[in-house]
């Protein structure tokens, strides 16, 4: 953390001086040049500390402390100077306010002081580095290399060893015929497996077939009845515009007659106390015979109280050859064959593991990361060493994920505790969580890799290459979507992250507040009603961070919308979508340091004071409206990085004379734009890599030709770097309008293009040739009548590197095609395609061709798929959804 929070203070001092040096008087300089002198001096300590245990010199431990501490307190003081400053939008304030007789030089002086104690351990060598004992994985030369160089092994992320015999016996349980609504569990202590094969068994092809129905339903300590009613209601498309003005009662018969009607199986994981069984069990028909309840839990007095006449399923523990089986799939995958000097020793580490999955993995992760270098043996006996001391005969797992921590590089730490913010068993947005790590400051760049987003994505691999950090869905093209965190090791992160200021927030009494010491706090969880919290009169002047989880949306009254740029003034990370906003709230424009902003509201416009806040990073706005103008000039919003929407952004228009030299060259991300707008996109945002259209019905306008014989989509070659493409017309659009009349030649597309999307475009199959030319095209994704017409013939010499073909609501009833005209197709998913007649056989002599997917088709598609399954001997997976029984007849 202190290496993130050194450099990050750096960075920051850099830009202020370089875009805001007017602002500040020349005494204020020279303090902060003072500053910058030592801050280098702390970065020369933690560098050249960076390859050895810190924590075992107690001089360099608690140095590294008084860093940390001198570092937050120089951060607030500028901050809040500027923060006042801006908000006074006087010139002379900041001369007045950056006057050395201020706070900023009691921490300068504080600064001075540390420095001086570093300068005294290199004078007098009072810490000699090559003592200290490495943590032997060469994190320093690891760091100087490409982190997109993947050395772990390609296992799965729950991989299972051992448990077959138990899943057999849970399936069959699960198919049985019962006479009453039937209730299986598993019990287990923590780290067993029992999510590990609960999920397993939910996934499992004959599960899936017996069930048309499958909820899985996390059951957190936190437990409320209300957000898990309208997760079952969502997850079952039940969900109306008045659902949330529900009561819990409503919400409860709603389910229970909805499911009365099914044949469904839910998994309530993670069952904390009888109690909670008790009030759910009314939304349960219990006369529903065909279906099933399957609970996991550490407690047997849940097990039992959830159904008396059937025991709950009690795991086992591995036995030593099992965890030594897993250790080995572990480290070194299904294709690697271990050392054979490693195998005694291997052996004595998986035995300290007491045949606890969870554990063994968690060892294997720290293994894995050893076994490309020249050292393996040293390390896994410095394992061995560890695992004695920090866990010895103890069965728990506290130790194990400390000796994890103690072992991670010290740039992976600040991202591993940040994660601990999120609620428990919460499935966390990928993309969300590397965008918060990079406004934090935790990301810097690498030498090799073009953006930071890569590196924290590299940075994420690291930590699911270690199962500290459990991947959870994943895109068809292989990007991981979702991640979460096994609730022990959550435990961990909310305990070490106390150290660093961190709190999690859920109010179960008025005075809560007080007890917490609100005001010493740097990144705050709120994970009750705003409200609730609101009426607390919260004051948080450290807080850079405030995240708020909620599955109910609430709506924010005009009255209570200053208590968050009041409350905390030096917010860099605001995220509070489930709050609702009737208008733009003016207030937060004041909050100059924020970086990352996530809002909903039923606003239409952006106002231009947005350009005030000049850090901004990423800003994400959801609302009702279909449009949302921003009449402020983003593109003097010069750190702005990502702008998400799911309306239809219209830009302000330049003005006649005036410059377009102001370019968006951080821009990445811009979703979703009007077509009116895409002509300063194309000029002005070239570094794009994510772009959506959403055309309101005019698409069409981008095929519009000038007098020069040019169109607007012309301009999309500009986008060198464009890897994601959407483009949308709305669903309530007149078909007729939104037609799209063909698509242009293809090196008019982008030409590193890897993903596109389209919807609504109604385009001809013929024109589906020109998207087969683009040679990186990877993933096609037609939707919602993209394309319509009964008949496409696939084309020769197309598709060359596309590997996921998705299609979804269109009119096609033949589709002719053959292994050439896919030669490296991979996924095959149609949705909804109720005409369509055969899938055409060809596919099954596709080498790659690994998936096929259907859902609500024909019962000739579905026969066809299952005749290509044949042919392709088993080499295919095949998911139909509804059974055969339901499907549509031809």
């Amino acid at each position: 953390m202190e290496d993130a929070a050194v450099e990050f203070l750096l960075e920051n001092l850099k830009q202020l001086q370089l875009h805001h040096s007017h602002l500040i008087s020349d005494d204020a300089k020279n303090q902060i040049q003072v500053l910058e002198t030592n801050l280098c001096l702390f970065k020369r300590l933690l560098n050249e500390s960076r390859d050895q245990n810190r924590d075992e010199d107690w001089t360099l431990e608690q140095v590294f402390k008084q860093i940390v501490e001198v570092v937050y307190e120089a951060e607030d003081a500028v901050d809040a100077i500027v923060s006042q400053a801006a908000e006074k939008g006087v010139e002379k304030y900041f001369k007045r306010a950056f006057d050395p007789s201020t706070k900023l030089l009691i921490v300068v002086e504080q600064a001075e002081l540390i420095g001086a104690k570093v300068k005294e351990i290199y004078d007098h060598r009072l810490i000699d580095f090559s003592s200290l004992e490495t943590k032997g994985e060469s994190y320093a030369r690891t760091e100087q290399k490409n982190l997109h160089e993947d050395k772990a092994p390609a296992v799965e992320n729950d991989t299972m060893v051992g448990l077959e015999d138990e899943t057999e016996i849970l399936i069959h349980y699960l198919t049985e015929k019962t006479e009453k609504l039937d209730v299986i569990s598993i019990a287990g202590v923590a780290g067993l497996g029992k999510t590990t094969i609960a999920r397993h068994i939910f996934c499992h092809e004959r599960i899936a077939y017996e069930f048309p129905i499958r909820l899985w339903v996390n059951i957190s300590s936190n437990f409320r009845r209300r957000d898990v009613f309208l997760a079952m209601l969502r997850d079952l498309n039940c969900i109306t515009e008045d659902m949330h003005d529900k009561t819990e009662e409503e919400m409860e018969q709603t389910l229970h007659a909805r499911l009365q009607q099914e044949k469904f199986l839910i998994v309530f994981d993670d069952m904390w106390s009888t109690g909670v069984f008790d009030e759910l069990q009314y939304i349960l028909p219990k006369s529903n015979t065909m279906s099933k309840i399957l609970i996991t839990s550490r407690l047997l007095d849940v097990c039992w109280h959830a159904n008396h006449s059937r025991g709950p399923h009690s795991l086992r523990l591995l036995n030593e050859e099992e965890s030594w089986t897993l250790l080995q799939l572990t480290v070194f995958g299904k294709r690697r064959k271990y050392p054979s000097d490693l195998e005694k020793l291997g052996k004595s580490i998986t035995k300290l593991c007491h045949g606890l999955p969870l554990q063994v993995m968690l060892i294997g992760g720290i293994l894995a990361k050893s076994v490309s270098g020249g050292e393996t043996c040293k390390i896994w006996e410095k394992v061995y060493r560890g695992l004695q001391t920090y866990i010895g005969t103890d069965y728990r797992l506290g130790g194990c994920v400390s000796l994890c921590y103690k072992m991670l590089p010290y740039y992976l730490r600040p991202c591993f505790i940040y994660m601990g913010m999120f609620p428990e068993d919460f499935e966390i947005p990928v993309q969300k969580l590397i965008l918060l790590w990079i406004a934090q400051g935790f990301i810097q760049q690498k030498a090799g890799i073009t953006s930071l987003e890569e590196v924290a994505m590299d940075y994420l691999k690291e930590l699911t290459d270690r199962k500290l950090v459990i991947i959870g869905k994943v895109s068809l093209t292989g990007r991981i979507r979702t991640c979460r965190l096994h609730d022990i090791i959550r435990d961990f992160c909310l305990y070490k992250a106390r150290e660093y200021f961190f709190q999690e927030i859920d109010v179960p009494a008025v005075d809560y507040l007080d007890e917490l010491e609100l005001d010493k706090y740097r990144h705050i969880s709120v994970n009750t009603e705003v409200m609730s919290f609101i009426s607390l009169q919260p004051y948080g002047p450290r807080v850079r961070t405030f995240l708020h989880f909620l599955r109910e949306e609430t709506i924010l009254l005009p009255d209570n919308v200053s208590f968050i740029p009041d409350s905390f003034k030096l917010l860099r990370v605001l995220d509070v979508k489930p709050i609702r906003f009737t208008r733009f709230p003016f207030y937060l424009t004041h909050l100059v340091h924020l970086r990352y902003i996530a809002l909903s509201s039923h606003f239409k416009f952006l106002p231009e004071a947005i350009s005030k806040m000049w850090n901004i990073q990423t800003l994400i706005v959801g609302t009702s409206s279909r449009t949302l103008e921003i009449k402020a000039d983003i593109w003097k919003m010069n750190q702005l990085r990502h702008l998400e929407t799911n309306a239809s952004i219209i830009l302000r228009k330049n003005t006649t004379g005036e410059s377009v030299d102001d370019k968006g060259e951080k821009m990445q991300t811009l979703s979703k734009v009007s077509p009116e707008s895409c002509a300063q996109i194309f000029e002005r945002a070239t570094n794009l890599k994510k772009l959506g259209i959403r055309g309101r019905g005019r698409l069409a306008m981008l095929m519009d030709h000038d007098n020069d014989g040019s169109t607007p989509f012309d301009g999309l070659s500009n986008l060198h770097r464009l890897e994601k493409l959407k483009l949308l017309n709305d669903i309530f659009a007149n078909p007729r309008e939104s037609q799209m009349p063909g698509l242009p030649s293809p090196y008019k597309f982008p030409p590193k293009l890897m993903s596109l999307t389209l919807s609504y475009t109604f385009l001809d199959w013929k024109h589906m040739c020109i998207l087969g030319m683009l040679e990186n095209l990877k993933a096609l994704k037609l939707k919602n009548n993209a394309f319509v017409g009964e008949c496409w013939e696939s084309a020769d010499n197309g598709f060359c590197q596309l590997e996921v073909l998705q299609i979804e609501y269109t009119n096609l009833v033949t589709w002719k095609a053959s292994s050439s005209h896919f030669p490296r197709l991979k996924y095959l998913v149609l949705r909804n395609c109720e005409h369509l007649e055969a899938l055409p056989l060809g596919l099954a002599d596709v080498s790659s061709l690994q998936v096929i997917d259907l859902y609500r088709t024909t019962k000739s598609a579905a026969a066809s798929a299952k005749k290509i399954q044949v042919l392709t001997e088993g080499g295919l997976r095949l998911s139909i959804f509804p059974p055969d029984e339901w499907l549509i007849p031809n």
